[in-house]
């Protein structure tokens, strides 16, 4: 069976060709600009996810924190989803949000938020959350566990010793003094913190917040409009009174 030719074309006949196409118009001559496209009639170009001021992450799921209650074991959970199981004990995990608008006597275990409402009260219970908004009131009796953020918000006054948190928030107009040592990651002021405050991650003073008493920690941002009457002890690199202990 005779097998095809293979045509061979040399450079020469590629630089002539090219010549000929160039003196026939359909080849713009070297160093020649193209004319402007019309692009009226040309659909618009589609939005990227960074083009657009309401898309802030398309690509990866936003990440949090999960904190089984029953083991204290802590892992990272992609999306949402009711419940799951813990990755080391196998206990399910409710991760539902809950809202409170009265008295409240059931204990709560849950991944996701609680809300606590202006006209909510907590009475002789403990709550663990994931988040958890504290805008009403609570008795001397119960008491809240965030593994993230804990906001206090209104008129609500808790006794700090009833509040485990990792991050918390004071909301803007809220006022909230600590008499003992707050040991936190990060702080985020949009309302008035008396407290001696240490923590590991981020203080940050938003316009309308103020901090009185002492701040030590490895990061410290206040904005235009924030107030900071406070002995300030900053050690970007960790404290180094802890470094030889």
């Amino acid at each position: 069976m005779a097998g095809k030719k293979t045509k061979v074309v040399d450079g020469f006949s590629v630089v002539r060709g090219l010549a000929r196409a160039q003196q026939q118009g359909l080849v713009p001559p070297p160093g020649s600009r193209r004319p402007a496209e019309d692009t009226s009639a040309r659909p618009p170009p589609l939005m990227q996810p960074k083009d657009s001021p309401h898309i802030v992450k398309t690509v990866e799921p936003t990440k949090r924190t999960i904190r089984c209650f029953q083991c204290g074991y802590e892992f990272k959970l992609a999306g949402t989803t009711p419940a799951i199981y813990c990755a080391k004990c196998r206990e399910k995990i409710d991760l539902g949000d809950y809202v409170i608008e009265g008295p409240w006597h059931e204990e709560i275990n849950t991944g996701g938020s609680v809300i606590i409402r202006p006209t909510g009260r907590l009475e002789d219970v403990r709550i663990r959350a994931g988040n958890v908004i504290l805008e009403g009131a609570m008795d001397d009796r119960s008491a809240i566990e965030c593994n993230q953020w804990l906001e206090l918000a209104g008129a609500t006054s808790p006794d700090p010793r009833q509040l485990t948190m990792r991050n918390l928030r004071i909301a803007a107009g809220c006022t909230m003094k600590f008499k003992y040592k707050l040991q936190v990651h990060h702080v985020e002021l949009l309302g008035t913190l008396d407290a001696d405050v240490e923590s590991t991650g981020l203080v940050s003073i938003r316009a309308g917040g103020h901090l009185r008493g002492t701040v030590r920690g490895a990061h410290l941002q206040v904005e235009e409009g924030g107030g900071l009457s406070a002995r300030v002890f900053i050690w970007p690199q960790g404290n180094p009174l802890e470094a030889g202990t």
